[in-house]
């Protein structure tokens, strides 16, 4: 049985918590031994971790890596301590401040044979991240591992100081072969050690949430649905000018936005005078009910990595209209679960007309998904031969 140990900042909801939540219930504790190590032992994923999963909270300063500003309002030592920190990235670079953080961090008893930093770091200047400083320097084992859930460039991480902290790693596990390639491509010297281990999901889980309480649309209309935070980055405001567009040209369609966020109150004052098509719903803590009877999944990123929406659209038989970004063509052209089109305005109102225009097309497209079986064993395989190899 392989001893291996996973850092982590958290467990709060948020796509890298879940991707390590979804993995630490599908690998096989027959073959692993696992030690959770978080920065803070805090979030609503470690509520229902399985019991196979021993967690451990680091302790020392790190734990400012795992917590808000706002979290530490009631010691003002820690709300000092932290924001001196935050300073002293913001104008120094986080690696100084790693370096003040180390004087003070215990290592960690044990010997382990991996070790998996799980969550990248990310700008230079971002008090963000950590988790590889913390395996580098605090973790004893045979192999170390550095996950990357993310654009490498497009995310700010592309830096001389991360790259020469990721060569210090045995493997680099991107999400996505579309990622993995990104980071190739930024740093071709650490190519050799990259390797592709794809997002686990719990298919179950899914389809089960999906059948509680089903929201239900009016079929008189294609019903768009897009799950995501309200963020510019997500290009929200997109999706609300492609259904103007649709609905100008004689189209029926409606968008239900599922999720929440900085811009909510801008994107519903954009979308006022449609207020029949364009539906909020804030955040969902199951938003599969909304995608069960969805005629279509809608994603209008300007940069995306590897979205874990996409796969689990799949598992629900939801076809994908997706902005084309860095795992798209893999994740949607090629497992023939939807289409990608150009990441402008123009492309993404062309597309969505193109698909709302013929529903025949779209609901032969999710009977067949629904038939397709999904599973984990893809991803799983990955996991092994990267902690086993």
């Amino acid at each position: 049985m392989k001893k291996i140990i996973i850092v982590n900042n958290n467990m709060k909801v948020g796509g890298v918590q879940k991707s390590l939540y979804n993995l630490l219930w599908s690998i096989d504790y027959a073959k692993y031994d696992v030690t959770l190590v978080l920065f803070s032992k805090t979030g609503d994923y470690i509520k229902n971790l399985p019991e196979g999963v021993r967690v451990i909270e680091c302790g020392g300063p790190f734990e400012y890596l795992g917590k808000s500003q706002g979290e530490f309002k009631n010691s003002l030592k820690d709300t000092v301590a932290r924001g001196f920190l935050a300073t002293v990235s913001r104008f120094f670079g986080r690696d100084r401040a790693i370096q003040i953080m180390l004087k003070k961090q215990p290592v960690l008893d044990g010997q382990y044979d991996c070790a998996i930093s799980f969550l990248h770091n990310g700008r230079r200047e971002a008090f963000y991240g950590g988790t590889q400083d913390y395996v580098h320097n605090c973790v004893n084992a045979a192999k170390k591992v550095a996950f990357l859930h993310c654009d490498y460039c497009k995310c700010g991480a592309n830096h001389p100081e991360n790259n020469r902290l990721l060569a210090k790693f045995d493997k680099i596990a991107a999400c996505s072969d579309g990622c993995r390639a990104v980071f190739e491509n930024a740093v071709p010297e650490l190519a050799k050690k990259a390797a592709t281990v794809r997002n686990c999901h719990r298919h179950d889980e899914i389809k089960s949430m999906a059948i509680d309480e089903p929201h239900k649309y009016d079929d008189s209309a294609v019903n768009v649905v897009l799950v995501a935070r309200l963020s510019h980055e997500k290009g929200i405001d997109r999706a609300i000018s492609a259904v103007k567009n649709a609905l100008a040209n004689g189209l029926a369609v409606k968008l239900h936005i599922v999720g929440d966020g900085s811009m909510r109150d801008e994107l519903e004052n954009m979308s006022a005078d449609m207020r029949d098509n364009v539906i909020f719903y804030g955040e969902q803590s199951n938003p599969y009910r909304y995608m069960k009877n969805a005629d279509l999944l809608l994603l209008t990123s300007h940069h995306e990595a590897a979205p874990m929406v996409i796969d689990e659209a799949r598992i629900l038989g939801l076809p994908v209209l997706t902005t084309e970004t860095t795992s798209s063509k893999e994740m949607v052209a090629d497992a023939g679960c939807g289409w990608v089109c150009d990441n402008t305005q123009e492309a993404l109102n062309k597309a969505l007309s193109e698909i709302v225009g013929n529903r025949e097309c779209l609901k032969e497209l999710k009977e067949a998904l629904i038939s397709r079986a999904t599973d984990n064993k893809t991803a799983l395989e990955q996991f092994d031969s990267l902690i086993c190899d």
